[in-house]
């Protein structure tokens, strides 16, 4: 989870400085999305960790990029938003997310929620792919449509809740820290 987030900072970085210089940056958002992807399926993968469900995992691993990349060779232009990816990736990250809830809660716990690190970065994941699932699949028709106030309100609620994500995974990291 640390390399995403660190290799996250990174592309951010990248794509600020390519907007500063007013170079579209939307082909670097559709490499993300799949880096993005690949990065939280392992940390799935890992933390699952059942053999019944490491063939999905591994199957979604060479299925979903494919169809990434297709999307930009075929059906969507490389220089737009990724609106069919995106919210496909945010449905598979969301269907594990609640596998891992319901995988938890079938187990007899008798370590208090709060102090699992994985809950609380499942739980991040959780609530801002979940939320953000109609920004990712609505983009095109929210920059097509929407004034620029209601733009920047839209993009205002997501990094909130990119924010609350991070903060999530913090303190997850948090909790391993107090593992130790």
């Amino acid at each position: 989870m640390l390399l995403y987030l660190l290799f996250a900072g990174v592309t951010d970085v990248i794509e600020r400085i390519m907007g500063l210089h007013n170079i579209n940056n939307l082909p670097l958002l559709h490499f993300y999305t799949i880096a993005e992807y690949l990065f939280i399926l392992r940390f799935f993968q890992l933390s699952i960790n059942k053999s019944g469900v490491s063939w999905i995992i591994w199957a979604l691993f060479i299925l979903f990029p494919l169809l990434s990349v297709l999307d930009f060779l075929f059906i969507q232009n490389i220089y737009e938003y990724n609106s069919y990816p995106r919210p496909i990736s945010a449905l598979i990250i969301i269907g594990l997310c609640m596998y891992y809830f319901l995988n938890y809660s079938n187990q007899e716990n008798k370590t208090p929620w709060v102090t699992i690190p994985v809950n609380w970065i499942v739980t991040g994941l959780l609530i801002y792919f979940s939320s953000s699932f109609a920004y990712f699949a609505f983009l095109n028709l929210i920059t097509q449509k929407a004034s620029d106030n209601l733009y920047f309100i839209f993009g205002g609620i997501h990094a909130t809740l990119v924010l609350l994500m991070y903060l999530m995974v913090a303190a997850g990291f948090l909790q391993v820290k107090n593992e130790g």
